[in-house]
């Protein structure tokens, strides 16, 4: 009697693994889509997630937990086919075979803008990129390194990337990334010039606020303000004083003139008031603009106003006589299109 019992309960043990091994293969999705796990996400998340794909949730879930999916959990963007089945899936999900997402840097104007963009393509919130640029910072033992400066070392571009990627990894990315800019080719040519890789990214950050992404432009740009720089003549740069006003009054402002009172700010971004470049790049400047500045025009002007008849051109000049009817040309513009 025993003998039959034991025969039974075997029989029926491997029918049950038949079944679930055939549950594996059965077609069980009917769109193709991508589902993002966060870490430490539990099965019940992931079956969420997964429900607007499946047929039968319910086949998924007792095929999951037969293949022990519930103790493998790996955070991610994943892949769901039409033609997956079950077992597709959970191979794909227990092995961490994860899609790639573009994360795009921007010309943010401080790591805290740069935290918060960053925290909304991967899965990190703000909080913690931000710790991990500042324990970069720290990493480096460099007695000039701050919030502030610390943005050189971010060149606007779309990276690819996991969406688990962690915030220290985020940041070994964009170190290795500075390094590839920072070549002994462009090293060299910021010698050349005299500045260090700071002061560069430091003028690309006006030169790629102050014109259009033309290379031409930006060059010619690049090169005035380092004609006013050899003179010791003040910068006067719009965005500087922008960016001072920014500080002090808030980030979120749509601004689209300096007002006169704004350039008698003491505040050490206003190069209307200092002489010099500011502490630290206004924006994350891209690296056109870096090149830009390493590969300047050649000429000798150092007044130059907009274009109203060329957004993002300029006019330049070295009578400062021309340059005031070029600024009234500029202010009467901005009146005549209620640019306020």
């Amino acid at each position: 009697m025993k003998k039959i019992n034991l025969i039974i309960v075997l029989i029926c043990s491997f029918l049950f693994v038949g079944c679930s091994f055939l549950d594996g293969f059965k077609g069980n999705v009917t769109k193709d889509g991508f589902i993002y796990i966060t870490k430490g996400a539990k099965f019940e998340q992931v079956v969420d997630s997964l429900k607007p794909y499946l047929k039968d949730v319910n086949l998924f879930t007792e095929y999951a937990k037969n293949e022990d999916y519930p103790a493998t959990i790996k955070s991610g963007k994943y892949k769901i086919l039409k033609s997956d089945t079950n077992r597709d899936i959970i191979d794909r999900l227990q092995d961490g075979d994860q899609e790639e997402v573009k994360l795009r840097i921007k010309n943010e104007p401080t790591i805290y803008h740069l935290a918060a963009s960053v925290s909304k393509q991967i899965d990190a919130d703000s909080i913690q990129v931000l710790t991990a640029i500042r324990d970069f910072v720290k990493e480096q033992n460099d007695s000039t390194l701050n919030d502030e400066t610390v943005k050189q070392y971010f060149i606007p571009e779309t990276y690819f990337v996991y969406w688990g990627i962690t915030p220290e990894k985020f940041m070994d990315k964009m170190y290795n990334q500075y390094k590839k800019v920072w070549n002994n080719e462009r090293l060299a040519k910021a010698k050349a010039l005299n500045m260090t890789p700071l002061q560069v990214v430091t003028l690309a950050s006006i030169v790629q606020l102050e014109s259009s992404d033309n290379m031409d432009e930006q060059q010619r740009v690049a090169r005035a303000y380092m004609n006013r720089l050899a003179k010791d003549m003040r910068l006067e740069a719009d965005p500087t004083s922008i960016y001072a006003y920014k500080m002090e009054n808030g980030w979120d402002q749509k601004i689209q003139r300096v007002y006169k009172k704004w350039t008698w700010s003491s505040n050490a971004y206003n190069t209307y008031r200092n002489k010099g470049l500011p502490p630290a790049p206004i924006c994350l400047p891209n690296l056109g603009a870096i090149d830009a500045v390493l590969n300047p025009a050649n000429h000798d002007y150092i007044f130059f106003v907009a274009d109203p008849a060329k957004p993002g051109y300029h006019v330049y000049t070295n009578d400062y006589q021309e340059h005031l009817k070029n600024a009234e040309k500029y202010k009467n513009w901005l009146k005549e299109n209620n640019i306020k």
